[in-house]
């Protein structure tokens, strides 16, 4: 007979304690919260990254946009300096080629023509960029002629601008002369006319003098030896 040694195995030592069940269930509970939280902020994280890219792609889309339009609008204001430079160009030559004397005066509306053409020829093949660039350089060469010149500029464009501000008013002045009265005129009721009275018939009295006369002093006798009684 085979003698058996230690105690009866009883079931609560085959199995584990309550609180130690809790604290496992506890762990694992935190371990997947953990997890799942990683999981979110990854998730997070990519979408503001992609959120990022996109507002960065549009403020280049947004940049580009804008420095195309600003450069198509400076290529078409150069493109209108340009033509009228080549006008300009054209009536210098035609006015030096109608003067009946050709003398000082056609010879330099000439020359000033060939220099307005070559002027525009050379303006309308620059981008503006490179305008810009030459403008720069030339400003640094010479600062007191770019200043010189930068006035002149200005004083035209205030006189062409004066012009047009003057040439639109006469514009809109002419008109029905009536009309044009009417809207200077006020909106004041016009004063009353005040009535008129009937002559006063003129009074058959003399004239009364302003201020009455002054009295004369009586004449004062005075006794003279050679003369005799004097009236003074």
């Amino acid at each position: 007979m085979t003698q058996q040694y230690g105690g009866p195995t009883s079931p609560e030592s085959q199995q584990r304690s309550t609180p130690e069940v809790a604290r496992d269930e506890a762990a694992d509970v935190a371990r997947t919260a953990t997890d799942k939280g990683g999981e979110v902020a990854g998730t997070v994280g990519e979408q503001a990254s992609r959120v990022a890219e996109e507002t960065k792609q549009q403020a280049r889309d947004l940049l580009r946009e804008s420095r195309e339009q600003l450069t198509g609008q400076a290529r078409q204001g150069q493109q209108r300096a340009a033509d009228g430079l080549h006008t300009l160009a054209t009536q210098l030559r035609q006015m030096s080629e109608k003067t009946e004397e050709q003398g000082v005066a056609s010879e330099v509306a000439r020359q000033v023509a060939d220099r307005t053409q070559s002027a525009a020829s050379w303006l309308e093949h620059r981008e503006p960029g490179d305008l810009l660039d030459e403008v720069r350089r030339f400003a640094r060469r010479k600062p007191g002629v770019f200043l010189l010149g930068a006035a002149l500029a200005g004083v035209a464009v205030g006189r062409l601008t004066r012009g047009a501000i003057a040439a639109r008013s006469d514009d809109s002045g002419t008109g029905d002369g009536r009309d044009g009265a009417e809207r200077r005129s006020p909106s004041w009721p016009s004063e009353p006319t005040p009535p008129r009275h009937a002559a006063t018939p003129p009074y058959d009295s003399p004239e009364v003098p302003a201020y009455p006369p002054s009295p004369v002093p009586p004449a004062v006798q005075t006794w003279d030896p050679q003369r005799g009684p004097v009236n003074r």
